[in-house]
């Protein structure tokens, strides 16, 4: 469920001037992120530490509801709003990535590439922005493949 919730924020994404009260508690939430994880991690609580990384995707989820990206994208008049929320999913995303990394690299890797974003580094999470503005995104691709059920259990046994 939560490799889904991560895919799907992602191809929702894919498919900054102004701030608002959301903005501000989807970047608090990132910042804040981190530190929780620092905080886990160096306390061994590892499964809280991913649980804590999740609660952030699942914030970024509602989100895209919230500020619903599709209905701004239809007014050019909203096109500043629009930017500011792609970019803010987008650089949450990152930070996801980010602190993934020790946990699934590959993936982790993989939505840099989508992303298109060199700055990968856990130092880059110290403040919210460090995405390069006007980057241009590289094809979304599966990050996480549907398993077939059967196929698997015919391959186990």
């Amino acid at each position: 469920m939560k490799t889904l919730l991560l895919g799907l924020i992602l191809a929702i994404t894919f498919g900054c001037s102004e701030k608002k009260s959301d903005d501000n508690e989807l970047i608090e939430l990132a910042i804040n992120t981190k530190k929780k994880v620092d905080i886990l991690m160096k306390e061994y609580q590892v499964a809280k530490a991913l649980d804590t990384i999740f609660e952030l995707l699942k914030r970024a989820n509602k989100y895209v509801d919230e500020t619903a990206p599709w209905i701004l994208a239809k007014d050019i008049e909203k096109n500043d709003r629009l930017a500011t929320v792609l970019y803010n999913l987008l650089e949450t995303i990152r930070y996801a990535a980010v602190l993934l990394q020790p946990f699934i690299p590959d993936t982790s890797k993989r939505i840099f590439e989508q992303l298109n974003c060199k700055n990968n580094s856990y130092e880059s999470l110290n403040k919210f922005g460090s995405l390069e503005e006007g980057i241009l995104l590289n094809q979304p691709t599966v990050l996480f493949e549907r398993i077939d059920k059967d196929l698997k259990l015919k391959e186990l046994d």
